[in-house]
């Protein structure tokens, strides 16, 4: 049989697109760019979770397997994955609907929208694991810790609220840290090898992209900082 040298790609994007079929057919699946509203999402989330609990997000989650674990540790808190790519989603959506994990949700939507979907004062806690780093000088505002994100965050927190950071790349760790305490937040817990620190241990729950730099020796930098 003659296979032709793209066939690897045409699957890549055939899988893909199944993926994102049963993304948007999960009942714990939120799919912003395939709403007209946003205030449906928010209707459909408050919906969705069975009690009302302290919320954490979790940004740029990507495949959500720390989210997902922190959920099965939490039943007292409700959690939501946040990426842009559901496919990066779906697995973890998938597991959580297998072994009945009701108190996490799964939403797909860009980033720069947050403030659309969730109210003022509204998140009790936000962790940030692994963004991207967008190394280019003229790329900085695209990076996750820059002030226009912390912004957002700062209105999305509770009083008190904090943000958890964590990502193997100590360049922009430095950077965001350098951006925290220039846009007055309060650093709180501070490590430059969380899994070598006495830090609580779930913090220590690897992320897909932590379990391969954490083998490779590479250690992970982590901040807690609080809003007020």
């Amino acid at each position: 049989m003659h296979i032709l040298p793209n066939d690897g790609l045409y699957i890549t994007r055939k899988r893909k697109k199944w993926k994102f079929a049963h993304f948007d057919s999960y009942a714990n699946c939120f799919n912003f760019e395939r709403e007209d509203e946003p205030t449906h999402i928010k209707k459909s989330l408050k919906k969705f979770f069975i009690k009302d609990q302290p919320l954490v997000l979790e940004i740029a989650a990507g495949n959500a397997q720390f989210s997902l674990e922190l959920a099965r540790r939490h039943p007292e808190l409700n959690f939501i994955a946040i990426d842009i790519k559901s496919d990066r989603l779906y697995t973890s959506a998938k597991k959580a609907l297998q072994e009945e994990i009701d108190n996490i949700a799964f939403l797909r939507m860009p980033l720069t929208e947050l403030g659309r979907v969730f109210a003022r004062r509204s998140v009790d806690l936000i962790w940030l694991t692994f963004p991207d780093p967008f190394p280019r000088e003229r790329s900085a505002k695209r990076r996750l810790t820059h002030p226009r994100f912390l912004a957002e965050y700062r209105k999305l927190l509770k009083p008190g609220g904090l943000l958890k950071y964590k990502t193997d790349n100590r360049e922009l760790f430095l950077w965001s840290l350098e951006q925290l305490v220039q846009e007055k937040w309060q650093l709180e817990e501070l490590s430059f090898d969380l899994h070598d620190s006495n830090l609580p241990e779930e913090y220590k729950i690897k992320t897909y992209y932590e379990e391969g730099f954490t083998a490779q020796g590479i250690p992970t930098n982590f901040v807690t900082s609080r809003a007020d």
